[in-house]
């Protein structure tokens, strides 16, 4: 199946070929993802693209007022929506600030899953790709570190002045989680705190590989050495995170031609597809291998088809990784409890985690969101993929509040 995708690159091509085809067809056929063929109007596609790429755009440079062109103003749907993106603008500025990195780059592709136009009025369902490059305030000539997002978009636009423009814009976004507070605001890193320490190192400073942790060895730095644990099964931490790479959906850096896994139920309009993802990265017998149980399972035939509570919801797999003893809670506290260095975690609880752990974050007394530990960037600093919203080695605290309180699970099997 071929699919629509545009990116930033193509803008410049697709605007020369309005031009130098005025004599053409007006409109282009587009296959969706999914779904029939559409006729869409070829100005439509084009100012499309270029509103996504632009608001990628702002969100590096920081410039909140350059988007304004591009939305409804006579509308208050139209204010509501760039005031949203004008304040992730202003949040991935303040986070970017506080952890010492410099955005470069970004490219965007858009995928549509389908449309209706109606004269000066269209409705989209669409998936967004992006690719965003940064690199550090303490090291600018090292070659930038990427991660990606990716989001599902219900937009209407409408024609003003002979221009297309937004007016609404429903979705989740990566950079800006965070639903359950109003005005979402970074932590701030504490003093004598750089990311460059927020990673286990060996006895020689070098960061660790990604290999599993051998049975019957301690979790992390801070548990005493001769931890005992189950010799069998173990937890394959290295397909684990394959895994995730592979599956974590319509965000830049995943593969499966970013799509879940079909063999799963999609729980993103149910709540929220993250706990069910990381359940497959821990159970999956492809991915991390843990046995299923009666409390903790997804049934895939039969009257009773489906995920139990422990598989699908955040707080019950939280509860029953640590109750079953299959994970030991490192920490749970702010941002800065968990990266400020101590006796017990030399580098921060954070860098006790290793590839394959599961980071839980918190949100005035609820545990809102889950997240895998896929590793670390080059200077160390954790990242992340998971659902709901899509995350591709994104920075673990990337997007949350400076109130939220996070849960360091290492997956002690």
């Amino acid at each position: 199946m071929r699919l629509y995708v545009l990116s930033r690159k193509r803008v410049m091509v697709c605007l020369l070929a309005v031009v130098t085809c005025a004599s053409a067809a007006a409109s282009m056929l587009v296959e969706t993802v999914g779904g029939p063929s559409m006729v869409l109007d070829r100005e439509l596609i084009t100012r499309l693209n270029m509103i996504f790429s632009d608001r990628a755009e702002s969100v590096i440079h920081g410039d909140a007022e350059a988007l304004t062109a591009h939305y409804d103003l006579e509308s208050r749907y139209g204010r509501w929506a760039l005031d949203r993106e004008q304040r992730r603008i202003k949040y991935v500025e303040a986070w970017s600030k506080a952890r010492g990195v410099r955005f470069v780059g970004t490219v965007v592709e858009i995928r549509v899953d389908s449309a209706e136009v109606k004269g000066d009025t269209a409705w989209l369902r669409l998936r967004q790709s992006a690719d965003f490059a940064y690199v550090y305030e303490a090291d600018p000539m090292a070659p930038p570190d990427h991660f990606g997002i990716g989001t599902r978009h219900f937009v209407e636009l409408v024609r003003r002045d002979g221009a297309w423009v937004m007016r609404r814009d429903w979705y989740t976004d990566p950079l800006d989680e965070d639903s359950v507070v109003g005005n979402v605001r970074p932590a701030l890193t504490p003093g004598g705190v750089s990311p460059a320490t927020m990673v286990r190192r060996d006895e020689q400073g070098r960061k660790p590989d990604s290999r599993a942790v051998p049975a019957g060895t301690s979790a992390s730095p801070g548990e005493p050495q001769g931890t005992s644990r189950p010799s069998a099964p173990r937890y394959n931490r290295d397909k684990a995170v394959a895994y995730a790479d592979e599956y974590c959906g319509s965000a830049w850096g995943c593969g499966n031609n970013r799509e879940y896994n079909p063999r799963y139920k999609d729980f993103t309009g149910l709540g929220g597809d993250c706990t069910n993802f990381v359940s497959q990265v821990l159970g999956d017998p492809d991915a991390g291998g843990l046995p299923m149980d009666w409390t903790w399972r997804y049934t895939f035939r039969g009257s009773g088809a489906g995920a139990s509570r422990a598989w699908a919801q955040a707080e019950a797999l939280v509860g029953y990784l640590i109750n079953s003893g299959r994970a030991a809670r490192i920490a749970r506290g702010t941002y800065a409890d968990v990266v400020t260095p101590s006796e017990k975690f030399p580098y921060g609880p954070i860098g006790a985690l290793h590839p394959g752990d599961v980071i839980a974050y918190e949100e005035r007394g609820r545990i809102e969101h889950l997240a895998v530990v896929t590793g670390t960037d080059s200077h160390g600093y954790v990242v992340v993929n998971s659902h709901t919203a899509d995350r591709y080695h994104v920075p673990w605290d990337l997007g949350w509040d400076r109130g939220t309180v996070f849960w360091l699970l290492n997956v002690a099997w």
